[in-house]
């Protein structure tokens, strides 16, 4: 990589050179300029994007940045009289068009494969989804997107990551075997084929909170967040941020039971509610059911009469009537 950077460096002084030199630069003056331009560059990559440095980024750049040249010499012979009385106009535009066309051709071109960059039909493209912390330690999302269930790149945020990181270090057993959970479902999101995983290196520094940075991260990006928090869920829908949330799924998967149903289940526990008892169905839904504390430890026959859908699961409430023996 560092060979491929230094050699882009060389090739944009000796293109640069050429360009002054065909503008009525000496060798000396257009020599300066292209290290000028080159180290401008160079810190504008190391300061700036953070990231590591992509022949697309280098195309994109380099066609923006001459772009800019061929403009600001076309306004310059245009306004040639302007020019004249103020000179030090000319030096201005030379300077801050390219550099303005480089780094708006590379924003643009980040959003879409290079080779489609000419192509408006937005069918080519998937929203970007951004995947949290929890999405990541639950671990279904990879069976979600090896089974070809999610379209379009998958977004990893660096700062995800060094929370994980942080998690697979603690001294707490359980904490630790969560973040090394999560660390292991990220490495084999990595080797999935489809669809693409990228970790995203940028980090907002200017807020703390992961969230609070998931949120900014997904207004920026336009993308999706997938995400098993309730609480982010709330928080980022607020926000205007469009979420998939892998529990809604869930439920939304599991057996639809309608009202005046019958249910065979076993109480196992009993409700919050006076005289109630609470068994599960096989899918681990919630079955509260009315004057059956005392049938405990029983299975029982049970007439469903409401169903509560909410983001962390599905509720049903039921009257008895009958123990099934």
């Amino acid at each position: 990589m560092s060979k491929l950077i230094g050699g882009f460096l060389l090739l944009l002084i000796f293109i640069s050179v050429v360009i002054f030199k065909s503008y009525g630069f000496t060798l000396t003056q257009s020599l300066i300029l292209g290290i000028f331009l080159s180290a401008a560059s160079f810190l504008f990559y190391q300061f700036i994007l953070r990231k590591k440095i992509t022949v697309k980024i280098v195309l994109l750049f380099s066609a923006g940045f001459f772009l800019g040249l061929w403009l600001a010499k076309g306004i310059t012979l245009s306004l040639y009289s302007l020019f004249t009385n103020f000179p030090y106009l000319q030096e201005i535009l030379f300077i801050t068009l390219p550099y303005l066309f480089g780094f708006l051709a590379v924003e643009v071109g980040r959003k879409k494969p290079l080779s489609e960059l000419l192509k408006d039909e937005s069918s080519l493209y998937c929203t970007l989804k951004v995947v949290d912390t929890s999405v990541l330690i639950d671990g279904r999302i990879y069976e979600i997107a090896r089974l070809g269930f999610i379209e379009g790149k998958i977004i990893i945020p660096r700062f995800v990551l060094e929370e994980l990181q942080t998690l697979a270090d603690s001294t707490d057993h359980l904490v630790r075997t969560k973040g090394k959970k999560g660390l292991e479902i990220v490495a084999n999101l990595r080797n999935l084929e489809k669809p693409p995983v990228e970790i995203y290196e940028r980090d907002i520094p200017w807020i703390r909170e992961v969230d609070a940075k998931l949120v900014e991260l997904c207004r920026r990006l336009k993308a999706k967040l997938i995400t098993t928090d309730y609480n982010l869920n709330k928080v980022a829908t607020i926000k205007g941020v469009e979420i998939l949330n892998i529990n809604d799924l869930a439920n939304a998967l599991k057996p639809v039971v309608a009202v005046g149903e019958e249910l065979v289940i076993f109480l196992v526990k009993e409700g919050k509610e006076k005289n109630q008892g609470v068994g599960y169905l096989d899918d681990g839904t919630m079955v509260v059911v009315d004057n059956a504390k005392h049938l405990i430890g029983h299975k029982v026959k049970v007439l469903v009469n409401n169903i509560l859908q909410t983001s962390a699961g599905k509720i049903i409430f039921g009257r008895l009537k009958e123990v099934v023996k």
